[in-house]
């Protein structure tokens, strides 16, 4: 599997945390993302990542999506049935805890490999980040704030607790009554490899669809504090603008745009719902980027495809989709509407298509659902633009972002032409950013003014955004 865990870290100052920790000492971050969790477990006494493990989050049975699990937490509990079924919350929450669990043993043991012999790790910190659903389900918070406007959380972070309180939703009293565990989870919960007592701490979030992980991701950016008052030498002033986009179904962005004489620093962030396409969930032979999915296509006189692990094609992931978009695009395969114009196939049902390999096909509908997909980011990106008076430094963070051609993703109206050759890519950027704050009491402070001072812009609220998503659905 493919997950994407590299990232780039910020910088860390050396004189914030005179505690010398002893080579025995470790400390876990861990992106719990709505597709995947990655973990990464940390000696502190040596700023050296040990070991990396990634996962697919198991709670995606519950809903592909957040508004899918934000509907199955929120559902009302069934009546007139004699089997035990968990309520929404607490299916939830047990998920994602029992694949914690599992997964600190298993990145625990391989880091265990490579501390050095006679060496014991012993976890004394926990950075868990997220989007803002994902950190209400492994808090138990509840999320009904989540489900219709003004869409306002339980909570938005910024906290330090115990990961007993974590396990066992209590961490505070805004935590929803969760039902007994089931006799599996029973069996995680008699244990744990962690010490219940070791304290987690919780990045903040700017608001419902901009959360931790946006504000980690910030700081591996280089986002300056909009304040001044924590500002510190260590930290070099930022004069270019600098805008972060991490794509996926939940699309964030966020522009940093530097003081002037006339205005302070600002930090504006927006989020675009593209829907699971870039995924490949609602395309027909979508897969994950695991081996046998078309992660390229080229054209040399024909159609080919480069294949993950080189075997035999068995679906197309995310950045194989735009490739095959641009491609397809580049040699009049499909016009600007996206209108397939030759190589056409048909399927049983009479529609058309274009084998990309005897076995993996894009549909016309296929083609569709990538066009609302990047016109929805194209958009949001493009009003983020407008609001910086000078281009900015383009900063592609996240699994997708970082296996995307940018060539490829211009082509097809993903990104606005003039950020091409202005992009850097960040890998994980925050996962990288949570890793950073286990060294970091300042980036911690940071990232909570990040947090506080950057302000939120309903897209859907922009008058004329209707006009500009429609406009932009063509190649």
């Amino acid at each position: 599997m493919q997950i994407e865990t590299e990232g780039v870290m910020p910088e860390l100052p050396e004189d914030l945390d005179p505690v010398k920790n002893t080579f025995s000492e470790a400390g876990i971050a861990v992106d719990v993302g709505t597709t995947t969790i990655a973990v990464s477990v940390w000696s502190l006494s040596q700023r050296k990542c040990l070991a990396t493990v990634a996962e697919k989050n198991s709670q995606m049975r519950y809903g592909y999506d957040v508004i899918r699990r934000i509907s199955f937490a929120t559902r009302p509990p069934l009546t007139g049935s004699s089997q035990v079924v968990e309520s929404g919350p607490s299916a939830l929450h047990y998920a994602v805890i029992s694949q914690l669990e599992r997964m600190f043993s298993l990145a625990l043991t391989q880091a265990s490999q490579k501390a050095g012999r006679g060496i014991q790790l012993d976890v004394t910190r926990v950075v868990i980040t997220g989007n803002t659903t994902m950190l209400s389900f492994i808090c138990a918070f509840p999320v009904d704030g989540l489900a219709a406007a003004p869409f306002t959380p339980a909570s938005r972070f910024g906290f330090t607790t115990t990961w007993d309180n974590v396990r066992h939703g209590t961490v505070n009293e805004k935590c929803a009554k969760l039902d007994s565990p089931t006799p599996q989870m029973l069996q995680v919960f008699s244990s744990s490899i962690l010490n219940p007592s070791v304290p987690v701490y919780f990045p903040p979030c700017v608001g419902a669809f901009i959360g931790a992980d946006t504000v980690c991701a910030m700081l591996s950016a280089g986002f300056p504090s909009p304040v001044s008052e924590h500002n510190s030498s260590w930290e070099a002033p930022v004069k270019a603008p600098l805008l972060l986009a991490d794509i996926g179904t939940n699309t964030e962005i966020a522009l940093y745009i530097p003081s002037s004489e006339d205005k302070p620093a600002r930090i504006l962030c927006t989020s675009a719902a593209a829907g699971p396409a870039f995924e490949a969930a609602n395309i027909s032979c979508g897969m994950s980027s695991t081996d046998g999915a078309i992660d390229r296509v080229i054209y040399n006189g024909n159609l080919d495809v480069h294949v993950i692990g080189e075997g035999a094609a068995k679906g197309v992931c995310g950045s194989g989709l735009i490739s095959a978009g641009a491609t397809l695009f580049r040699n009049r395969y499909i016009d600007k509407a996206g209108v397939i114009q030759k190589s056409v196939s048909k399927l049983g049902d009479g529609s058309v298509c274009i084998q990309l390999t005897p076995a993996v096909y894009l549909s016309q509908q296929d083609i569709r659902n990538m066009q609302l997909a990047k016109s929805a980011v194209f958009t949001g990106l493009k009003y983020m633009l407008e609001r910086s008076s000078n281009l900015p430094v383009f900063c592609l963070a996240g699994g997708f972002g970082s296996h995307v051609d940018v060539s490829d993703a211009c082509t097809i109206g993903l990104i606005p032409k003039e950020l091409e050759n202005r992009c850097v890519h960040l890998g994980n950027a925050a996962l990288a950013g949570a890793a950073a704050m286990l060294f970091s009491k300042a980036l911690r402070q940071k990232a909570i003014d990040i947090a506080k001072h950057s302000v939120q812009i309903n897209l859907a609220a922009v008058p004329d955004f209707q006009q500009r998503y429609l406009d932009s659905i063509e190649f």
